[in-house]
């Protein structure tokens, strides 16, 4: 099975002022990332609001990536859902229309044991025969995935094969890529944290599944290329402008989440993404546009590269 290492990019859903999906922009969003070299594509992420999106919109979705991304790209579809079967049946569907792989949660209601998120990546692991990778994002779901869990998956199941983690615990991090290697040296391990993108690959990690992407691919591509490549004035450039870039995280208080951010950005820049967001989230209002803008602005002039819109 191919790896999954490099740049994912974790799809936004771009909405019509109405709320409905709008199509189109997705399209022409994922062939701006395909362009920008990406290695993958996640659509039904957290980014894309999967919490907000229908079971038939995601399916759609998924089919308008896999249409519009050349073989050498891998989708990997989100298929998390708090029931078991959900899950199982998402995965199963996104594969038959195309998919490459799959990213799945553990369950985050019903979470009072180990054994539970073990079952649930089993089922979906035992469903597919396409690389499972097993999402660990903790300020969202209130559960930390033990290393423990990834390391007799990995052992078990060879299709599951990466790791995605969204959690800011640098030794957990350090730890997991110690672990699970030693049993599979074909596991891969990506953060989920555009921040902790070099760090990630310092200790042996394999790459990023950056939100952030969805703004500036070619930003996160670059890093990746230069630290393959050992360029090292390069690796120190890039990696300033993703932790100045990094701030759009942190732009506004309670309410504005990412999504909202990522679009407000595109809609500046000319991309036919616009800001919308499904409720209870807000869009950005002009004011924090213009201050995202500025961030996104001194990150393209600390990379010194030319953005695409």
């Amino acid at each position: 099975m191919p790896r999954v290492e490099g740049v994912v990019v974790p799809l936004i859903t771009p909405f019509t002022s109405d709320g409905k999906v709008d199509y189109d922009a997705f399209e022409w969003h994922v062939k701006r990332l395909v362009d920008g070299g990406v290695s993958g594509l996640f659509p039904n992420s957290t980014t894309g609001e999967f919490v907000h999106v229908t079971f038939d919109e995601a399916l759609r979705l998924v089919k308008a990536a896999v249409a519009a991304t050349p073989s050498s790209i891998m989708v990997l579809p989100g298929v998390s859902s708090l029931r078991t079967e959900d899950s199982v049946r998402m995965a199963r569907e996104f594969v038959n229309v195309g998919a490459d792989g799959v990213v799945v949660l553990p369950p985050f209601f019903f979470r009072s044991s180990e054994e539970i998120a073990y079952r649930h990546f089993s089922a979906v692991a035992k469903s597919v025969d396409v690389p499972v990778i097993i999402y660990n994002n903790p300020l969202n779901t209130g559960v930390v995935v033990p290393v423990s869990t990834y390391v007799r998956l990995a052992s078990e199941f060879s299709n599951v094969m990466a790791a995605k983690v969204t959690y800011a615990d640098f030794s957990y991090l350090v730890e997991l890529i110690r672990d699970v290697k030693a049993v599979r040296k074909d596991f891969t391990v990506l953060t989920g944290l555009d921040y902790m993108f070099l760090p990630t690959l310092l200790v042996g990690g394999d790459g990023v599944v950056p939100g952030l992407g969805n703004i500036a691919p070619e930003l996160y591509v670059g890093l990746y290329r230069a630290f393959n490549s050992r360029d090292w004035d390069g690796v120190v450039r890039l990696n300033r402008a993703v932790l100045q870039l990094s701030r759009l995280y942190w732009l506004t208080g309670q309410g504005v989440e990412s999504p909202a951010t990522i679009k407000a950005v595109l809609e500046a820049i000319g991309a036919p993404v616009k800001r919308y967001v499904r409720e209870p989230l807000r869009p950005l209002n002009d004011e924090e546009v213009k201050k995202a803008l500025e961030i996104f602005n001194e990150a393209k002039s600390e990379a010194a590269i030319k953005q695409r819109s």
